[in-house]
């Protein structure tokens, strides 16, 4: 069962990564990161070059994490869009065109098909991810060695090199992975109702920025009716949004808060509790629908 599994999470993730808007996927996602890279690279060697001053190295850390944290940012508002479409066209697309049938005529199981591409839309997502931290990386790096020319202080900390260390980094990663994983099993379930992934995109979304747009109002709407905020508790968006917050994600950066810490903790769990609901969802909608009749 574990081999025929891999096989057919091999199989996805080959259907997902092949397809041409894939690589237009993984520029978009990363705009912020490559803009960045290219910037410094330029800087860097006009530095080298003709030199232009003195930098003090810390002022570019900072200038690095701040980068880092808006690509979290606009990473968090942009994927939703990608993941859409991706999801749409590898679930309801694949169901439209017939491929699904034929996918469960093979001796797999339904959940080990919704799992397979569930896992391997979250593997391209985690590609993403690693490319904008290898080129914010690669910014810094170039901000290290800038300050070791001739024309540029150099500031004492030297562990600055470094993005994010091996902890910091894993909780950045495992926020990211949960947020992901919500929206990856919410469009998973949505894409479950219809065969054209154009439709389910916008449907989905639709759905999706309205309940945002309710998250972001409640507040205040609420001070007219309290009843009109009863409803914020089962917005999932609402975790998304805390952990994607930007003083969550640079107090991560310079290590003031940690998974443990309450901003983080309480929505990490209700985002795990999202996803558990809307995959368990999308498993009983998919083994009830007649797909081979």
């Amino acid at each position: 069962m574990m081999r025929r599994m891999l096989v057919l999470f091999g199989f996805e993730l080959k259907k997902v990564l092949s397809r041409k808007k894939a690589f237009l996927f993984l520029l978009a996602l990363n705009v912020v990161p490559i803009i960045a890279s290219i910037g410094a690279m330029l800087a860097y060697l006009k530095m080298r070059s003709f030199g232009l001053g003195s930098i003090e190295y810390s002022v570019l850390v900072e200038l690095v994490q701040g980068l880092f944290t808006a690509h979290m940012k606009l990473f968090a508002w942009i994927s939703p869009f990608f993941l859409a479409l991706v999801v749409g066209d590898i679930v309801s697309g694949e169901a439209g065109r017939g491929h699904l049938k034929t996918l469960l005529l093979t001796p797999v199981a339904r959940w080990q098909v919704l799992l397979a591409k569930g896992a391997a839309v979250m593997v391209f997502l985690l590609i993403a991810v690693a490319l904008g931290g290898l080129f914010l990386q690669l910014d810094l790096w170039v901000a290290h060695n800038m300050s070791r020319s001739g024309a540029v202080i150099m500031d004492a900390r030297e562990s600055g090199a470094i993005l994010a260390d091996t902890a910091t980094g894993l909780r950045l990663l495992t926020i990211s992975f949960m947020t992901n994983l919500t929206m990856v099993a919410y469009f998973l379930l949505t894409a479950l109702f219809f065969e054209t992934p154009i439709l389910m995109a916008f449907s989905s979304l639709i759905l999706l920025m309205a309940m945002q747009t309710y998250v972001m109002m409640a507040p205040y709407i609420a001070k007219l009716d309290a009843v009109y905020g009863r409803w914020v508790p089962w917005c999932f968006t609402r975790h998304i949004s805390e952990l994607t917050d930007v003083k969550t994600i640079y107090g991560v950066l310079d290590q003031s808060l940690t998974l443990s810490s309450s901003v983080i903790r309480e929505p990490l769990i209700g985002s795990l509790g999202w996803a558990a609901a809307f995959f368990a969802l999308a498993l009983l909608v998919f083994h009830r629908r007649q797909i081979l009749s």
